[in-house]
């Protein structure tokens, strides 16, 4: 269930300061060794005065250690668990008899059926002194699994399984009570418990944090179907919208919608956006915020006319059962169209139920909201929310930013420290998603003067007011943890109900669309806490990819976030264990406590039942007769 291989390489140190990469393969039999060679390469990367050795496989550890015993030096001990990428169906005798592939479990993965970038990570702890080892974990060995990591000793563990990849979902909520019963009842920390999912991992984050500057106050939450059935529609009436299921990763189950017919307009008027920001992208591929908001200023124009048109009731319609509302799901750009009836039972029932239509080609299975019956009876105030937001049964509605275009702004925190920016522009056909592999990708420092306004803000203002919607101790963040943003005018309207009557007002006197001054806010579209993804490694990916198919420029960017990654998992290790030794001293202070009060109890009550045999004697005297003889004397 582990693994730990020493590796010799070749070594080569850079002698500038700048950064410098070298690739040096053996030049004994080059033709015949290059493959072997090409997965022992070692080399050295050079950051001020650290060096970063290369490894396409897992290093040797800090300290031998046998796998039974936690005989390391003191050092820290982490499983890296992981999810395989395969299913056996085994027969009457244990045996495997077929290996059957899963399309959603295996898209992370390397041609090992490890994570992409397990390599890389685990030697970042490995690299600051921590014995790390990659651990399966297998549904049917549930038992043994959690057997195996009390009896290790493990310090922690650190979980490296995306959202959903679990199946069915009793499976992985079997698997986040193991993680939070670990972490309760014995002194295993975790990274990635259920508590960061449930407060930050949840998409219902989004709805909590909805009335801050950086959130969209428009975002709801549905739990039943009806309940989504009254939203959407209003919501639809309006303006495109974007479905969330709960817990996905790379886009699956989440969901942009729109009329057919009614929102043709905004969808093309979005198109033209993307083109038009195209050509006027910086050398990285990037658009500045005045570009953006001069390329979309016609746009904008149509937006405010389409509002108009339905705020003035000039296109007076009803959506029903029968109105078709086009689908297009954000893990590949594909589109689909369905009645509103179908696309409601798919969210609520599952692609199976006859509601559903049955014609759904996405790879989700839908049935977001887990509502098995359909009761056409069913009252919303009778659901229980809470229950339903513990299991992860809801969806959650926002209304389309259609500067989504234009890319999301991605910024990587190690803790809370701001490691990098990513911007990532769809692309392909169809393009308004930048997940996964369908973005074309721009890397920034944490510096970078493009995004100072979004990065100050946020830091200074933003993370720890989101820290308190959530619920969430600032020193409890997640080890490695994204926030997406996606830009918009910062005069967009919201949605009627929710207007400022002043606001509203002053929209009224605007009379020149074209000239008046924009400024460009960050929305935050979602949070990533649970399984992020290490982008420099993504060429490792693939049934016939691993580490060595990194780039060395690549490997040693992301190399850096691994070693910060190591380090931050350190020092949190170093805090949880002198909590875990105050929380020992405070145990044997309470114990002396109770102990010392009980044994002062016991001796008043002995002193107490002395003193009372002694009254006794001294005053009646030991004669048993005494009392009879004062009895006689009292006679007259």
């Amino acid at each position: 269930m582990n693994e730990s291989k020493k590796n010799n390489g070749i070594n080569r140190a850079s002698s500038s300061r700048r950064e410098s990469v070298t690739s040096l393969f053996s030049e004994e039999d080059e033709d015949e060794q290059r493959d072997e060679s090409k997965s022992q390469l070692e080399l050295k990367y050079h950051v001020a005065q650290n060096q970063i050795l290369r490894s396409n496989v897992i290093r040797e550890q800090p300290s031998s250690s046998s796998s039974s015993s936690k005989d390391i030096h003191g050092t820290y001990k982490i499983a890296v668990v992981g999810y395989r990428h395969v299913y056996e169906d085994l027969d009457e005798d244990g045996e495997s008899t077929k290996v059957k592939e899963n399309v959603n479990i295996s898209m992370d993965k390397d041609k090992h059926g490890y994570r992409y970038d397990s390599v890389a990570l685990t030697n970042g702890l490995i690299e600051n002194g921590i014995y790390a080892v990659r651990v399966d974990y297998k549904p049917r060995e549930h038992d043994a699994f959690k057997q195996y990591v009390i009896e290790e000793k493990f310090d922690a563990i650190l979980v490296r399984i995306n959202p959903g990849q679990i199946t069915p979902h009793s499976n992985q909520e079997r698997f986040d009570d193991l993680m939070e019963e670990l972490e309760n009842k014995t002194d295993i920390l975790i990274f990635g418990n259920k508590a960061s999912l449930r407060n930050m991992g949840s998409k219902i984050a989004l709805v909590k944090i909805r009335k801050l500057a950086c959130g969209l106050r428009d975002t709801r939450a549905y739990y039943t179907k009806k309940e989504m059935e009254r939203g959407l529609k209003k919501g639809l009436k309006v303006w495109p919208r974007v479905l969330k299921q709960n817990r996905g990763s790379t886009g699956c189950g989440i969901w942009l919608v729109w009329l057919k017919g009614k929102h043709d307009r905004i969808m093309n008027m979005n198109n033209k956006i993307d083109s038009s920001s195209d050509n006027t992208n910086d050398n990285n591929g990037t658009s500045s915020s005045n570009s953006s908001s001069g390329s979309g200023s016609g746009s904008r124009e149509e937006e405010e006319e389409e509002r108009k048109k339905n705020d003035d009731g000039e296109e007076e319609f009803e959506i029903g059962d029968d109105t078709i509302v086009v689908c297009q799901e954000m893990n590949d750009n594909h589109i689909e169209e369905h009645t509103f009836k179908e696309l409601v039972a798919f969210c609520a029932c599952g692609k199976n139920h006859p509601d559903a239509g049955g014609n759904w080609t996405s790879v989700s299975d839908g049935n977001y909201l887990q509502q098995q019956n359909d009761d056409e009876n069913e009252d919303d105030d009778k659901v229980d929310k809470q229950s339903q937001l513990l299991k992860g049964a809801f969806v959650v509605d926002q209304r389309l930013l259609p500067r989504i275009s234009e890319g999301e702004i991605r910024m990587v925190f190690v803790k809370d420290e701001l490691f990098e920016i990513i911007h990532k522009k769809p692309v392909g056909e169809n393009g308004r998603s930048a997940v996964a592999w369908n973005n074309k990708t721009t890397f920034y420092k944490p510096e970078e003067p493009l995004f100072r306004d979004l990065t100050e803000k946020f830091l200074k203002n933003d993370i720890q007011r989101i820290a308190r919607k959530l619920n969430l101790a600032y020193n409890a963040l997640p080890l490695l943890w994204t926030a997406d943003f996606i830009p918009m005018d910062d005069d967009d309207e919201e949605e009627e109900e929710e207007r400022d009557e002043q606001f509203e007002k002053e929209e009224q006197n605007k009379k020149d669309v074209d000239n008046r001054k924009t400024k460009t806010r960050y929305i935050l579209g979602e949070f990533n806490c649970s399984c992020v993804g290490l982008t420099k490694f993504r060429a490792a990916c693939g049934p016939d990819k691993d580490m060595s198919d990194v780039s060395d420029q690549d490997y040693f960017d992301g190399a850096k976030l691994c070693d910060l990654i190591g380090k931050r998992c350190k020092l949190r290790l170093d805090e949880h264990k002198e909590g875990l030794k105050r929380k020992a001293m405070v145990n044997r202070i309470a114990w002396g406590m109770i102990l010392g009060f009980v044994g002062f109890v016991a001796l008043l009550s002995s002193k107490s039942s002395s003193s009372s045999g002694q009254k006794v004697g001294g005053i009646k005297g030991v004669d048993k007769n005494s009392n009879k003889n004062d009895r006689r004397r009292r006679k007259p």
